[in-house]
């Protein structure tokens, strides 16, 4: 049984129903026991018995000891999911972002677009899908692998990556302000799939 520690917080955004449909997601999967926190500053002082972090949080601030355990955690061979508002917290730590792979620079209007598939082995057999969402724009750490992308003026622009931080795994995907898309059953199955390839599977 793996231990997963769900950190997710907000009413508007995220949205509460949206975080309520993401731990319904995850919370099917056989073998995973989930706990659920709402703040990074509530990570456990022994994080030595979970396998990874799901982060659906838009916080400001990050105590630097959050952040150290954070870093240990992921160094260590932990695992992260980060969803959708994960890059655009905490924005003054430029370490944080080194973790995650990823900084949140803008995004345009909520609208659909179609996440297209990269092909490779992670994903299994998930394709192309229509969200109706906001398509963030990151500065991306190098070494980050693509998996699905969408168009920004005319160019692919990563939506879903996969990323080694030490010795952990990183997955994050930028889907996420809307309830829809979280009830979305293709993009449940990428943020699945992404859970299991972080711890490992």
């Amino acid at each position: 049984m793996k231990k997963i520690l769900l950190v997710t917080d907000g009413v508007f955004h995220p949205p509460l129903t949206a975080r309520m449909a993401l731990r319904k997601t995850l919370v099917g999967l056989d073998g995973f026991k989930f706990q659920h926190v709402r703040s990074m500053e509530k990570l456990l002082n022994n994080l030595g018995g979970f396998s990874a972090i799901v982060i659906y949080v838009h916080h400001n601030k990050i105590s630097d000891t959050a952040l150290k355990k954070l870093d240990g955690f992921v160094s260590n061979g932990g695992g992260i999911l980060g969803v959708h508002t994960a890059t655009a917290s905490f924005k003054r730590q430029t370490h944080y972002f080194e973790i995650l792979g990823g900084r949140f620079t803008g995004h345009g209007p909520i609208e659909s677009f179609e996440v297209s598939r990269v092909k490779d082995e992670i994903f299994g057999d998930i394709g192309d899908f229509v969200v109706k969402d906001e398509l963030y724009i990151h500065e991306l750490q190098p070494g980050i692998e693509t998996h699905f992308t969408a168009k920004h003026e005319g160019k692919d622009t990563p939506v879903v990556w996969t990323y080694h931080y030490g010795q952990g795994n990183v997955c994050y995907a930028v889907p996420g302000h809307t309830t829809a898309t979280m009830r979305n059953e293709t993009y449940q199955k990428v943020l699945q799939r992404g859970l299991a390839w972080v711890c490992g599977e």
